[in-house]
C-alpha cells in the first residue's frame, strides 16, 4: 500500500485511515478508490514539497466506487464504526453514500459509478486503473469539471501536470490519456467548455511557486498547450457542433453549492 510522506497540510492519520479502508475493503473484493487532496498527493510523490503551502486541515475523505457494491459497501464502513447519513443515500438514489465516524469524526463520501457536481465523470470500468486512487486521468477531469474553480483546485492541477506526461498511445495509470479525454470531451460541448476554459487559466498561477525552476513551468506549459491543441483539433459530434451555436447563452453544467465541491 502508498505511504503517504509527511505534509503538515494534512492530518496524517486519516490519510492512513484511507489507504487502511481501500486495502481492507479490496480484500474483501470491494473497490474503493480515493479521490480529491489526498489522491493528488499520493500521485505526485516526486513533487510533494509543493503542496505544502497549501494550509489544509483534513477532515473527510471521498472515495469512488460502483452502485453495484452499495450493499457490501456499506455494511464493511457501518462495521469499521462508521455511521451512515440515510437522508444523503435516499435522496441521491444510492448515488452517494456519507458516513461519520462516532469515534474520529472523520466525514467519508462514497460516489457511486460516477461523480457528478458540474460535469459527470464515470468510475464505472475505471476503478481496476489504479490504486489506491483513480487514475490521473479522471484526476485532472475532476478539477477541471469545476465551474466555480479556486485557487487550490488550479495549484493541484499544475502539479499533477508536472509529475504525469501525457499519452496519446497505450496509456497507463501514471500517464494522462488524452484520447479519453478527447473522446469525453468531443461529445459534450458543456464539458468541453469548462475543461478548456479551466486549463487555458492554470498557467496563469503558476506564479503560486516560486520554486517551481524554469525548465519545469516550460513542461507544464507544454502539456497543457499540448493537450488543449489535441482537444481543439478532434472531430467533434453534430450534438456537440449544435450546442456550441447555443453556448453560454443557456446553462451548460449542473449547479452545486460550493460546499457540495470540497472534496
Amino acid at each position: 500500500m502508498t505511504e503517504m510522506p509527511a505534509d503538515p497540510g494534512l492530518n496524517l492519520e486519516f490519510v492512513d485511515e484511507a489507504l487502511n479502508l481501500v486495502r481492507d475493503a479490496e480484500a474483501k473484493g470491494i473497490r474503493l478508490r480515493i479521490l480529491g487532496s489526498i489522491a493528488y498527493r499520493l500521485q505526485c510523490p516526486n513533487n510533494l514539497n509543493l503542496f505544502q503551502d497549501t494550509k489544509r486541515v483534513l477532515t473527510d475523505v471521498d472515495f469512488g466506487a460502483e452502485k453495484k457494491q452499495n450493499k457490501a459497501i456499506r455494511e464493511f464502513l457501518v462495521a469499521r464504526g462508521y455511521m451512515p447519513d440515510e437522508g444523503i443515500y435516499m435522496a441521491s438514489e444510492g448515488a452517494r453514500h456519507a458516513y461519520l465516524h462516532r469515534n474520529s469524526g472523520l466525514n467519508v463520501d462514497v460516489f457511486a459509478d460516477e461523480l457528478y457536481f458540474c460535469h459527470r465523470i464515470p468510475f464505472q470500468g475505471r476503478l481496476d486503473l489504479d490504486s489506491p486512487t483513480i487514475c490521473t486521468t479522471d484526476l485532472l477531469l475532476e478539477k477541471m469539471q469545476i465551474v466555480e474553480i479556486n485557487l487550490k483546485d488550479f495549484k493541484d492541477t499544475i502539479v499533477l501536470m508536472l509529475e504525469h506526461p501525457l499519452s496519446h498511445q497505450q496509456p497507463g495509470p501514471k500517464s494522462i490519456d488524452v484520447g479519453y479525454i478527447i473522446d469525453m470531451l468531443r461529445q459534450d460541448w458543456g464539458f468541453y467548455y469548462t475543461f478548456t476554459t479551466n486549463l487555458k487559466r492554470t498557467p496563469e498561477h503558476l506564479g503560486e511557486f516560486p520554486s517551481i525552476r524554469d525548465d519545469q513551468r516550460s513542461l507544464i506549459q507544454n502539456r497543457i498547450n499540448e493537450l488543449l491543441e489535441a482537444i481543439e483539433t478532434a472531430p467533434k459530434t453534430l450534438g456537440w457542433k449544435m450546442r456550441a451555436k447555443v453556448g453560454t447563452r443557456k446553462r451548460w453544467y449542473q449547479e452545486v453549492s460550493e460546499k457540495s465541491q470540497q472534496y
